[in-house]
């Protein structure tokens, strides 16, 4: 891509100036970041590496661009002129028909372009939702979902070999558990009639009275006469087993499904951390105070003190279980550990690299990511909990309200450091102001028009045929600098972990499409041969960087979309054109 032959340019030009003695560095070059400027007067790249460089060699950065801008050729085959600019900045205008080149690109590599081999060497396992198996999939866990099956999209289209995983939390000493298993052993003694009471703190939720009342259709009274241990273990393996399935299906139809659902009870089953916290005790990691083993925390990660390994009553902590199960990703070939939790797991991010640590696995390589929570809005007004979810807001409600691209999308809108707003009404509005609707409908658009010219027996030429050097127009050439950037943006968004700017580019993508849908007609009576190929071939070029894109986020790009206001629907919309 184009960013990658100025970058070599770039680099060339400062070899070239410190063989000629005109440049010294102290160290490495560092990376060479390119960044379209926020007014187009100041070209198409900017480069900051002339700062960057200033310390290094001791020369103000004026000077250092200076000799840099020395070494590139201008004109050269990319490079109409380069300048010195601000406190150092080199700003490059590059040749008009560098963009016309850009439409053969995306037709040659269709759902490849935007694709690179930037992450190519990592194999990372992302761990997201991993949500208790105590009730429904909530539309807190909806974020992380959505955004760890993004992550995976996007190191993928980085050459990434990526795996993802549901860590489930079923072990016996999980109380939470226990305290599921007695809640639906209650709700199912009192399904058949026994005067029973819940727990206290029990489930109240009307989903456990449901699965009480399956579990009755499918065995009737068969478990009512287990003994109190036995029946314990049995409502717990019942109730684990429902719950998952809840959150299989809930999570599918949110369109996210993970390679492999890991199981806590499996560590312990294998003997895994136990043997984590022996090879902790040999490693001098761990030691014994009150009756319980510590683990040297304050010492491996700099937390305020240290924490338990073991309880006095002997059940293992989940630090030692987490520890286990992150040696057990690393025995697996993993290079790269990326975690998603909620940020009230704050805390507990350096006791997990302490435990890590521990065992002499690198603790570096262990991303955590907190996502911050949802609030949704009705009206104004917050929008509250459910009786039969516990009150929680259950994912699936929220699919069935406002459907599967516009809850991905709101939630990937802007960073998960910070709090989604979800506005619901808007997320079901067929018009611009609601932000989903306008993304896909830019793809929508492309295809009408597409359309619309071949019902008037108007064929679409291919890009490598079009007479491309016609497009022009300040709209025409706004729009393919879009769709050159395009390829930068998913490398940084993978570089970056964070797909929300890959939401806000389809929306510049969408506003240049219709800025220039506006503005340079393709079908409009008057329009020559040539220069309606040359923009029906924008309009295709467009539609399959779109249609990449929202791939990436995990949403369908339609062909057909109606408004609900604002201009006609985008089904034959460039009527007027």
């Amino acid at each position: 891509m184009v960013t990658d032959r100025l970058t070599t340019l770039i680099r060339e030009a400062v070899l070239a100036a410190c063989q000629a003695g005109e440049l010294q560095l102290d160290g490495p070059l560092p990376a060479v970041v390119l960044e379209p400027p926020r007014r187009k007067q100041f070209g198409d790249y900017a480069c900051n590496l002339p700062m960057l460089l200033a310390r290094s060699t001791g020369l103000p950065a004026p000077d250092v661009a200076a000799r840099i801008l020395k070494w590139i050729p201008a004109p050269s085959g990319l490079v109409e002129r380069a300048e010195i600019a601000g406190p150092g900045f080199l700003n490059f205008h590059l040749r008009p028909d560098w963009l016309h080149d850009v439409m053969v690109e995306i037709e040659t590599k269709d759902e490849a372009y935007g694709s690179n081999r930037a992450h190519a060497g990592d194999k990372a396992l992302i761990e997201f939702v991993s949500a208790n198996p105590t009730g429904p999939i909530s539309v807190v866990n909806g974020r992380a979902a959505a955004l760890g099956d993004t992550l995976r999209r996007l190191l993928q289209a980085c050459g990434a070999e990526v795996s993802t995983e549901f860590y489930v939390n079923d072990a016996l000493n999980s109380t939470q558990m226990e305290l599921l298993g007695e809640s639906l052993a209650c709700r199912y003694l009192q399904e058949l009639g026994r005067p029973v009471e819940m727990p206290e703190n029990g489930y109240q939720g009307d989903y456990v009275i449901e699965m009480a009342r399956e579990i009755v259709s499918q065995v009737g009274d068969s478990l009512s006469g287990l003994a109190v241990g036995e029946r314990s273990l049995e409502f717990r393996r019942l109730a684990t087993e429902q719950m998952i399935n809840q959150q299989r299906s809930a999570l599918a139809a949110f369109g996210v499904e993970f390679d492999r659902w890991f199981f806590e009870s499996s560590l312990y089953d294998t003997g895994a951390v136990r043997k984590a916290i022996t090879d902790m005790k040999a490693r001098g990691y761990a030691y014994e105070k009150d009756g319980a083993l510590w683990l040297k925390t304050t010492v491996l990660s700099g937390d305020d003190q240290d924490r338990v390994l073991v309880r006095s009553n002997e059940k293992e902590t989940y630090v030692a279980a987490d520890a286990a199960y992150h040696r057990d990703k690393f025995d697996r070939g993993f290079n790269r550990l990326i975690n998603i939790w909620g940020a009230d797991h704050h805390g507990y991010v350096s006791r997990l690299k302490a435990g890590i640590a521990a065992l002499g696995c690198p603790a570096e390589q262990c991303e955590v990511l907190l996502t911050q929570m949802v609030m949704l809005m009705r009206d104004g007004e917050p929008v509250r909990g459910s009786k039969r979810a516990g009150d929680i807001i259950p994912l699936v409600d929220l699919v069935n309200e406002v459907g599967r691209a516009a809850g991905r999308f709101y939630f990937l809108m802007n960073s998960y450091e910070t709090t989604a707003a979800f506005d619901l009404e808007l997320a079901k509005r067929q018009s611009s102001e609601n932000p989903v609707f306008y993304a896909q409908y830019a793809h929508a658009r492309c295809c009408s028009v597409l359309q619309r010219a071949e019902d008037e027996g108007v064929a679409a030429p291919l890009a490598s045929e079009a007479a491309r050097s016609l497009l022009t127009h300040e709209k025409e050439l706004d729009l393919l600098r879009k769709l050159a950037d395009y390829p930068g943006e998913v490398r940084m968004a993978a570089d970056l972990l964070a797909p929300h700017r890959l939401a806000g580019f389809v929306r510049e993508i969408g506003q240049a499409l219709h800025q220039f849908y506006e503005e340079c007609p393709a079908l409009k009576v008057g329009v020559s041969d040539e220069l309606r190929g040359a923009r029906l071939a924008l309009f295709q070029s467009t539609a399959t960087v779109v249609r990449n894109l929202l791939a990436l986020l995990g949403i369908e790009a339609p062909t057909k979309m109606e408004r609900s206001s604002g201009p006609a629907a985008a089904d034959g919309d460039d009527a007027s054109a």
